[in-house]
C-alpha cells in the first residue's frame, strides 16, 4: 500500500514521503496513529494544505526530545534485583521497568522508546538504545546488581577494563634506541664538522713532503756543482804543469 509519510522514519522516510508499506503495517499502526495517510488524490490535496503546520510540529517534538536525551545523557541507571549465586535473575529487566525508572523522575520515556540489544536476565551492566525520535537518539547503560555494593564493583571493574593499558616494558624498551639513534646522529654530526680539519691535514701533510722534496732536490744539485767545480780545478792545475 502507498502511504504519505506524517513523520519521519528511520527506514522508511522523511515527512511527506510516499512510501509503499505493507497492507497490516499501514492499516493496524500507520494510518491509526495517524502516523501516514494513503496515498489518493485527496489525501495528496489535504497534505498540501497541512504540510507546513506538520514541520513546524515535528520540529517542536526533536527540540523536545533532545532536552529530554539532556537529562537522562548523564543518569547513572542501577536496577537492584534478586538473584542466584550464578547471577541469574528471578525475573528480568524489561522496556516497561526502565519506562517507570524514568517516569519516577518525570522523565517521559515510553518502552517502545526503549531498545534492549538482548535480554536482561543476569547480573551486569548492559548497553541500551533510547531513540525518542527518528533524528533524537542516545545510547546508555544500566548496572543491573543485587546490591548497591555490587553494581560499584561491577562499575569499578568496567572501567578498569575500558582503560588503555600501557606495555611498561615496550616504553623501556624505547628509550636504548632513542639513545643509540641520539649518539648515531651526534656522530655523524661530529665526522661532517670534523671533516674539513682532516682535508686541511692531509693538505698540509701533501704540502710537507712537496717542500721536503724540493729541498732534497736542491741540496743534490749544489752537491753536483760543487764536485763539477772541483774537477774543473783539477783540470785547470794539470794544464799549468
Amino acid at each position: 500500500m502507498e502511504v504519505i509519510l506524517l513523520e519521519s522514519f528511520n527506514k522508511l522516510g522523511n515527512i511527506g514521503d510516499v512510501v509503499n508499506v505493507k497492507d497490516g503495517f499501514a492499516r493496524n499502526y500507520l494510518i491509526p496513529q495517524k502516523k501516514a495517510l494513503r496515498a489518493n488524490k485527496e489525501n495528496k490535496e489535504h497534505f498540501t494544505k497541512i504540510k507546513k503546520e506538520l514541520i513546524e510540529k515535528n520540529n517542536k517534538v526533536i527540540e523536545e526530545a533532545r532536552e529530554s536525551l539532556k537529562k537522562i545523557s548523564g543518569e547513572e541507571i542501577i536496577f537492584i534485583r534478586n538473584a542466584s549465586d550464578n547471577g541469574q535473575l528471578y525475573g528480568s529487566v524489561s522496556p516497561k521497568d526502565i519506562s517507570s525508572y524514568f517516569d519516577q523522575k518525570k522523565i517521559d520515556i515510553k518502552p517502545s522508546n526503549i531498545n534492549l540489544h538482548s535480554a536482561i536476565k543476569k547480573v551486569g551492566i548492559y548497553s541500551i538504545n533510547i531513540k525518542l525520535h527518528a533524528e533524537v537518539a542516545c545510547d546508555l547503560k544500566i548496572n543491573v546488581a543485587t546490591s548497591q555494593e555490587s553494581a560499584n564493583e561491577q562499575k569499578n571493574e568496567l572501567n578498569k577494563s575500558n582503560k588503555p593499558s600501557v606495555n611498561i616494558k615496550d616504553e623501556e624498551s624505547k628509550v636504548p634506541v632513542d639513545d643509540e639513534t641520539n649518539a648515531l646522529k651526534k656522530n655523524e654530526v661530529k665526522s661532517k664538522t670534523n671533516k674539513p680539519s682532516d682535508e686541511k691535514s692531509r693538505a698540509n701533510t701533501k704540502s710537507d713532503v712537496l717542500t721536503k722534496n724540493e729541498n732534497t732536490t736542491v741540496e743534490e744539485k749544489s752537491d753536483k756543482d760543487d764536485k763539477e767545480e772541483h774537477k774543473s780545478q783539477e783540470i785547470s792545475e794539470k794544464k799549468e804543469k
